[in-house]
């Protein structure tokens, strides 16, 4: 049985609990240097189930939030809030606390304006936003997680940059008017002043993933995972209360809710991370992936079955875990 076990925020708080991060130390020990995936834990996610550089997250990620794109190109379009720097624009941060009746408002509205620029929006839930291409404009774009700083930079790209520029403004100009961004302001929230577009292209079924039983959580965190199940022709279970409730007869993906507190983090460690590094010392399972991460970056840590010597040294000299820093990515 192989195993790949995807925790979100796993690493920030690995940071400040040692006691937690006992297995990681195992883990570590067995593993060789994480892979870094500066990109995100979505893109680390689609690279841990067989996927390429090349496959592009945004299809899944629209196909496990209830939107099939069928063979259109399709992009992830995230509702933000900008800010005004001193010499650019800044995002604050993606708009995640939409109510159902006000994203469905602002995408009617936007819809309703690039319809005939060949875009369609859809919001399949109101923190799942997308849009299809229908004629060439497939841009070269910035993933949200890689932004920082100013917003110029990572703007699209390519041939097709001069037309995205443009749309984004009018999508900019659009959402500062509109009526449901008036009452969130009234309400203290924050406005949806923008959309980010990135990790366009078309929906390719990853092979490798036919085998995988896909465990994903509820919401954002387990879109991408069900994507891959749906594309594969399977479906998608909910994430096991713990790691005893998986089958040892197929190789499965789990991507785990993430933690809302302290006492989340001490029991994805007991009933997960010790459980799954004790099964693979013994040889129940002969590989265990890891992807987790902190801020905006991800890491794979990729381990087989360790021979005795190694679980040894792994238990009777064990090294304080530390996790990877994000600048490490840049």
């Amino acid at each position: 049985m192989q195993l790949t076990l995807v925790a979100p925020d796993l690493l920030a708080a690995a940071r400040g609990a040692p006691a937690r991060a006992g297995a990681l130390a195992r883990l570590a020990r067995y593993a060789p240097a994480p892979v870094a995936v500066p990109e995100g834990l979505d893109p680390a996610l689609l690279a841990a189930a067989g996927g390429t550089e090349e496959t592009p997250v945004a299809p899944f990620a629209a196909l496990g939030a209830g939107f099939d794109p069928g063979t259109a190109y399709v992009l992830r379009a995230d509702p933000v809030a900008f800010v005004a720097g001193r010499d650019d624009v800044l995002i604050e941060g993606r708009v995640d606390d939409l109510a159902e009746g006000d994203a469905a408002a602002m995408i009617a509205t936007l819809n309703a304006h690039f319809a005939d620029d060949g875009l369609a929006f859809h919001a399949p839930r109101a923190d799942a936003w997308f849009v299809t291409v229908a004629g060439a404009a497939r841009p070269r774009t910035t993933s949200l997680a890689r932004v920082r700083g100013a917003i110029h930079p990572h703007l699209p790209q390519g041939e097709h940059a001069r037309p995205w520029r443009r749309w984004l403004s009018e999508m900019q100009m659009l959402l500062h008017e509109h009526p449901a961004n008036a009452a969130r302001g009234a309400q203290g929230r924050s406005p949806v002043t923008g959309i980010w577009v990135a990790e366009g292209g078309v929906l390719a079924p990853i092979r490798s993933a036919r085998k995988l039983r896909v465990h994903a959580s509820a919401g954002r965190a387990g879109d991408v995972a069900r994507g891959i199940a749906f594309a594969a022709g399977r479906a998608a279970s909910p994430a096991p209360a713990d790691f005893a409730a998986l089958s040892a007869n197929e190789d499965a993906l789990v991507v785990l809710p993430p933690p809302a507190s302290e006492r989340d983090l001490q029991r994805l460690a007991d009933v997960w991370l010790a459980p799954a590094i004790a099964a693979l010392e013994r040889g129940v399972l002969s590989q265990f992936m890891l992807v987790a991460d902190a801020g905006s970056a991800a890491w794979t840590w990729t381990a087989a079955t360790p021979p005795f010597a190694l679980r040894l040294r792994a238990r009777w000299s064990p090294r304080p875990f530390v996790a990877p820093e994000q600048d490490a990515t840049a």
